[in-house]
């Protein structure tokens, strides 16, 4: 079920939304009269991205990664990179691994 709460509410009551959350509300949020969120469980989200996360264990551990400043750095590393043209296709990377295995 859908509510609309104000942000005050939030703010106020956010123990009680956790709970109303976990029962698979939904919750839009307003501020001025305008809605500028919405808050749904961890696991509508994960069934609603079905393309990008298995489950909500796959979903924790892409926030962890993603929220790692290490993993953050080599991303933009890889970006640096490729841009330099400094990257190898996914034919040249499966050749590797190949070659690899046989010694």
């Amino acid at each position: 079920m859908v509510k609309v709460v104000t942000a005050y509410t939030v703010k106020t009551h956010l123990g009680r939304i956790l709970r109303e959350l976990r029962e698979n509300d939904r919750f839009v949020i307003f501020r001025r009269n305008l809605p500028v969120g919405i808050l749904l469980s961890i696991h509508d989200y994960v069934k609603e991205h079905p393309d990008q996360f298995q489950d909500v264990e796959d979903f924790i551990d892409t926030l962890l990664e993603e929220s790692d400043p290490q993993f953050q750095r080599s991303l933009k590393k890889a970006a640096r990179e490729t841009k330099r043209g400094r990257y190898l296709s996914h034919t040249q990377v499966k050749l590797a691994l190949a070659n690899k295995k046989l010694r």
